[in-house]
């Protein structure tokens, strides 16, 4: 009889992470109400001095564990006046879907929560969803509901999610607007699903867990409901021996509150029916083995017992979806029973066997074990798994990357985990797999990122149409809108590298992760932006990268925060384009003008970190100085004219020349180069008044006196010159 257990069988993350908390909180310490729901696993931290209490009125100092379940914002409202220290171990998915109640409830909405009215889980979630929330059970009791405009609808997380899906569809024809969340444990359905289809393909199923846990009960329903013969039990010790007969496959299940020590229970119990169910012929009554825990429905404890044949080992080649019997922790210890040797000598070495053959872990198909690399070939690994004989992973189970050389992944002497593809080959050594044990802790390890919400990191081992495939222990995927917060031109700029990534969505039964690093990106972004918002005050000087240029100025990000340098007040002088001084990616100081925190616009200045020319304009360029210019831009009542940068003058129309001006371009052109004479200077008012007319005038008296004084130089040189050729021609005589 072949025994399989299936997938995401035991303890879900919400439910690990509560026994782990429980375990390490310094004791004494109580639970608000059973901490799981499974008796034995209360008992055993009970022994631990972690006590179940009823209510907050039996404690009155210490600490205070919330379980898995959660409880209502009055319960922990009640546990901090009282001075009690709270280690909230509420499943981060019970969580979630308590937020979203409050939220919903604060934006108007009827909160309709779908399932058990007398769950703990349910009873917090009424309590953050407001006085108005309503617990339906099913989609009859959604349908009575009386009208209601606004409605939104949670599920407790342990629901089918087609129960969800019912209700949502009987609640649409009496409610003007329904918004369908659904706060269904991933886990839960992956649970569901995985014990659904297995139930299909076994003679009988076994459902192990509390008898009070709601999603135990519903996973017995879902199996019964593929028409397989259905057997809820807690312990092995419930188990009965006609369930089985002529059953040649069993599957085994557990609920999110069971162990995988009782669910090893069971299989190692399902395991020894293998020797008792036998045809009716070769039945032999003997004593059953002290401790087989089955309770055969008759009178005695005498069971049949025909002496133990090698198992029929199928051949392991699907991947761990269902796997055999052993998947739970824990090795298996059968019986061995071997026809009695005559003699001391005989009886010992048989004694000696026994003991070294019990010592040896039982490898079955599907199960964890540990085990040391003992040799390194060119295409396949031996591994040391305490056997008989050593384990070989073929080079095709060693990762899911592709690989051509072990020695790429292993070495002798390394301590791996391997999953036992098949207990024996046609040599008598077990078939291991690397790769599928490495990818089993993979996907937990995955589920329990997408519930904290914490990043990982991922080495990109691939460019794909549309986004880049990542190594996260198995292959998952980065859409490329999730890359940046920007577009990405080149995701082969990628490869190679390791990511900091978030699981956004992940379905172990489709073999979908998908990851984003953009959301890392703009948590990390809104953060900076709130902390650059709160730091910026009006008159500082800060650094900031220039990111966009248009014809009006220039966008810089200040952290976060990006703030407008108006062309205006890039410099003193006149800037045509931001471009001309200015280039994307460039880093430049900047002065905060201006913030409106509403509108979220911050205005910058470059120009007021430089010296203002203005200052000291008035001792440059004192009145009757004449200075050249050049002309900027031409005006109906004169020109204005640019004698250095950041200094602009007017010369009026009446100062362009000596005659009526109609019009300044029939004077003077834009960039024209001309001489002005200072008038007077404003610098409080950054003006000045030029006259092109007067330096003109100026220029023209100037020029005769400079010709006089060129002529007199001119002729003072001849005088001298004829003196000096007279006096030489003298000497010549």
């Amino acid at each position: 009889m072949d025994v399989i257990v299936a997938d995401y069988a035991g303890f879900c993350f919400g439910v690990t992470r509560a026994v782990k908390q429980a375990r390490e909180a310094p004791k004494p310490v109580v639970s608000l109400g059973a901490l799981i729901h499974n008796r034995q696993v209360v008992e055993q931290l009970a022994r631990e001095g972690v006590h179940p209490v009823n209510s907050l009125e039996e404690v009155d100092s210490g600490r205070v564990l919330i379980r898995s379940h959660g409880v209502t914002p009055e319960i922990l409202a009640a546990a901090r006046e009282k001075g009690l220290e709270i280690i909230d171990a509420t499943c981060p998915y019970v969580a979630r879907a308590q937020h979203l109640a409050r939220k919903l409830a604060g934006e108007g909405y009827q909160v309709i929560i779908v399932g058990d009215p007398g769950h703990p889980e349910v009873k917090g979630l009424l309590g953050w969803a407001g006085p108005g929330a309503v617990v339906v059970p099913h989609k009859e009791a959604a349908a009575n509901l009386p009208f209601h405009p606004r409605r939104a609808v949670l599920a407790q997380t342990t629901q089918p999610e087609e129960r969800l899906e019912e209700v949502a569809a009987a609640l649409s024809s009496n409610t003007d607007t329904l918004v369908v969340h659904n706060t269904v444990c991933q886990a839960t359905r992956q649970r569901q699903e995985a014990a659904v289809n297995l139930a299909r393909q076994v003679d009988v199923m076994v459902v192990v867990g509390g008898k009070e846990s709601a999603n135990t009960r519903h996973l017995a329903e879902l199996c019964r409901a593929t028409g397989t013969p259905t057997y809820h039990v807690e312990r092995a010790g419930e188990l009965c021996r006609q369930w089985f007969i002529n059953a040649r496959r069993v599957g085994v299940t557990g609920g999110a509150s069971t162990p995988a020590w009782i669910i090893e229970e069971v299989v190692v119990m399902l395991a020894e029916q293998e020797k008792v169910m036998v045809p009716e012929d070769e039945k032999e009554p003997v004593k059953a083995p002290e401790g087989a825990g089955f309770a055969p429905a008759g009178e005695n404890n005498e069971v049949e017992v025909k002496p133990e044949a090698s198992p029929d080992v199928p051949t392991a080649e699907a991947e761990d979806t269902a796997v055999a019997a052993g998947a739970v922790a824990g090795p298996v210890e059968p019986a061995i029973e071997e026809p009695a040797a005559p003699g001391e000598q005989q009886e010992e070495q048989k004694n000696e066997m026994q003991q070294m053959e019990a010592k040896m872990p039982e490898l079955r198909r599907g199960s964890i074990v540990t085990g040391t690399v003992v040799q390194v070939n060119d295409n396949e690994v031996l591994v040391d798994v305490g056997g008989k004989c050593e384990g070989i992973i073929p080079l095709n189970e060693l990762s899911h990357r592709n690989i051509s050389d072990p020695r790429e992944v292993v070495a002798v002497g390394d301590t791996i985990n391997v999953m036992v593809v098949k207990p024996e080959d046609e040599e008598g050594h077990p078939v291991l797999s690397k790769r599928r044990a490495d990818r089993r802790a993979a996907w937990e390890k995955l589920e329990e990122y997408l519930a904290s919400g914490a990043e990982l990191q991922g080495e990109v081992i691939e460019v794909v149409k549309g986004g880049l495939l990542v190594d996260v222990g198995v292959r998952g995927f980065v859409p490329a809108s999730l890359i940046e917060r920007g577009y990405v031109e080149d995701l082969n700029a990628y490869l190679g590298k390791t990511l900091r990534l978030r699981v956004i969505e992940l379905d172990r039964s489709k073999n979908k992760v998908v990851l984003s690093r953009k959301a890392i990106l703009e948590e990390e972004y809104e953060k900076q932006r709130q902390a650059t918002w709160d730091s910026l005050e009006v008159g500082q000087v800060r650094k900031g990268v220039v990111r966009r240029l248009t014809n009006f100025g220039a966008f810089v990000d200040l952290g976060g925060v990006d703030g407008l340098l108006h062309v205006s007040e890039i410099s003193w002088g006149r800037v045509e384009h931001p471009r001309d001084v200015l280039t994307e990616g460039q880093e430049i100081e900047v002065k905060i003008l201006g913030i409106d925190r509403e509108e979220g616009k911050v205005s910058l200045g470059c120009k007021q970190l430089l010296p203002n020319p203005w200052d000291t304009a008035a001792e440059r360029y004192p009145v009757g100085t004449v200075v050249e210019g050049k002309v900027l831009r031409l005006a109906p009542f004169g020109a204005f004219v640019e004698v250095e940068p950041g200094i602009e003058g007017l010369v009026h129309i009446s100062q362009l020349a000596d005659r009526h001006v109609e019009k300044p371009e029939d004077v003077v052109n834009a960039g024209e180069v001309i001489p002005v004479k200072v008038l007077g200077v404003d610098q409080e008012a950054h003006r000045m008044s030029l006259s092109l007319r007067q330096a003109l005038r100026d220029k023209a008296r100037k020029q005769p006196k400079q010709e006089e004084k060129a002529r007199e130089n001119q002729e003072d040189s001849g005088v001298k010159l004829g003196d000096l050729f007279g006096e030489l021609f003298e000497e010549a005589k």
